[in-house]
């Protein structure tokens, strides 16, 4: 009787626990929202309505601020290189990483667990540690201050958490669909490109998705390995526009921030189910 009496109490009190817990994550995601929301909103005032009150809409919607990102900051070109750099790394990565976790995992080698270990443990490593030795590295080898080197290092460094993420996913498959492929006559590669590739599509558009957002949004790195004089790129490119004689000017950055945030914001909505899917894959077995 007493668990009969106790139990309709205790779903009173998750009900009336449940709005306030809304009530607070609602409270919380507005928060963060927040200062999207103030950089569209004066990304279409002049200065003196920004200076005014930055808080209020703007008087007369216009576009010029948009219009100057492109004619004076000159992004449009940034934004192409930084595009190029998001394909030509994250097609490295989604080649050679499930390559490597496919021969980790699979192919009867001694050391694989070793290996996984070994790329497990890169993640851990910040960039501030190597960033010297490496900068060092490029420049005994001819390639500092390139495209190329920056890209080497986006791909060295995503390598470690790629394998990480399809070697969990791929010991999740079974070995039976590589056993009646080879039975079919498929061999090693055709095994991995025809049956193995496919079913590894939720991790390869979380690489994709993580990846982009990450190369697209980087300053830092880039801002180190290429500099501003050779490197082109979106955020390095509005950073020189920031630290130039323009720098009041915050009509002109709030619009140069949204330009930059809207392509990759749109990626990630458009396939925030599958980044989701693909970064629980492989988490149960």
């Amino acid at each position: 009787m007493e668990h009969e009496t106790t139990a309709p109490r205790a779903m009173k009190r998750k009900k009336r626990q449940l709005p306030a817990l809304e009530f607070a994550m609602l409270t919380a995601g507005l928060l963060f929202v927040s200062p999207c929301f103030l950089a569209v909103l004066n990304s279409f005032k002049t200065l003196p309505e920004i200076t005014q009150s930055p808080l209020a809409p703007p008087q007369q919607l216009s576009l010029d601020n948009y219009e100057y990102v492109f004619t004076g900051v000159k992004l449009a070109r940034p934004m192409v290189n930084s595009f190029l750099m998001c394909v030509a790394v994250i097609a490295c990565l989604v080649t050679i990483g499930p390559m490597a976790a496919y021969s980790i995992m699979r192919r009867p080698m001694r050391s694989g667990r070793f290996l996984r270990l070994y790329f497990l443990a890169g993640i851990t490593i910040p960039f501030q540690i190597i960033m010297i030795p490496l900068l060092k590295e490029f420049r005994l080898i001819g390639i500092h201050v390139t495209y190329f080197a920056l890209l080497l290092h986006y791909v060295s460094w995503g390598l470690p958490l790629c394998i990480f993420i399809y070697s969990g996913f791929m010991s999740t498959i079974p070995k039976e669909l590589e056993e009646a492929a080879a039975i079919d006559g498929c061999g090693p590669v055709g095994t991995f490109w025809r049956v193995m590739f496919p079913l590894l599509t939720p991790c390869t558009v979380t690489i994709i998705i993580f990846w982009g957002l990450w190369i697209w949004n980087d300053f830092m790195q880039a801002f180190i390995i290429m500099g501003t004089s050779q490197g082109q790129l979106a955020f390095v490119q509005l950073w020189k526009f920031l630290s130039d004689q323009y720098v009041k000017n915050w009509n002109y950055i709030f619009a140069g921030v949204v330009v930059l945030s809207a392509p990759i914001t749109v990626l990630y909505l458009l396939m925030q189910r599958r980044f989701i899917k693909g970064l629980t894959a492989g988490a149960i077995k």
